[in-house]
């Protein structure tokens, strides 16, 4: 029994937030129901979320070369590619690929073009094969406001997958997450994942949103 608890653990990607590996919670439930020959890892840094993928083959794009030159250490059947997000989608529009994924970017990295959101989710339908699939997250940044940009995705996103699910989630005990140990941590997690309510503190904390858009019409 010991030992399939230790399994049930390692298999996780444990955040430094409740909130984060809650996020990593959903990836791995939704990413492991996808499959198809090429997915994508935009601004996916060093592979750490290639474990959830089942595509054939897995592409990581990031801006950060030393990031992808270690992630490609520890897997060598990876695709590395160093490139902004808006810029290999360009590329790649109409190319048919199978799996995107982009979190802890949009509204997120400081590296990212926040206002560019909503063009960068319309590439990434546009580089889609038809049902292909793709998952996003966008964070509250600035003065933005995160109610209006769902309404936005939503509407650029109707009618174009089979699937679409959208959900907020936010920090929990955030003030107190950083002394927390990790198994802890994906306990909340799962409790948050049980408990809808407790995502976002009771409507308190919607600091992220959570995009699943599932088999391109």
């Amino acid at each position: 029994m010991w030992n399939s608890i230790k399994s049930f653990y390692r298999s996780h990607r444990i955040g430094s937030t409740s909130s984060k590996t809650l996020l990593w919670i959903w990836v791995k439930k939704d990413l492991s129901k996808i499959k198809g020959d090429t997915g994508v890892d935009l601004a996916g840094g060093s592979m750490l979320n290639k474990r959830f993928f089942k595509t054939n083959k897995y592409i990581c794009v990031d801006i950060n070369k030393d990031k992808l030159e270690k992630g490609k250490n520890s897997n060598l059947d990876a695709i590395a590619v160093n490139s902004k997000i808006q810029d290999f989608l360009k590329e790649n529009q109409q190319t048919n690929l199978d799996v995107l994924l982009c979190v802890q970017t949009m509204g997120t990295s400081r590296f990212f073009q926040h206002d560019e959101v909503l063009k960068v989710v319309t590439s990434m339908h546009n580089s889609l094969r038809k049902g292909g699939s793709m998952i996003f997250n966008v964070g509250k940044h600035g003065n933005q406001n995160l109610i209006n940009i769902e309404n936005e995705l939503s509407l650029i996103l109707k009618g174009k997958f089979k699937r679409i699910d959208s959900k907020f989630y936010g920090f929990l005990l955030k003030p107190f997450q950083i002394s927390i140990p990790r198994p802890i941590l994906l306990i909340l997690a799962y409790l948050m994942n049980i408990f809808p309510s407790l995502r976002t503190l009771f409507g308190l904390k919607k600091e992220k949103l959570y995009f699943c858009c599932q088999s391109k019409l």
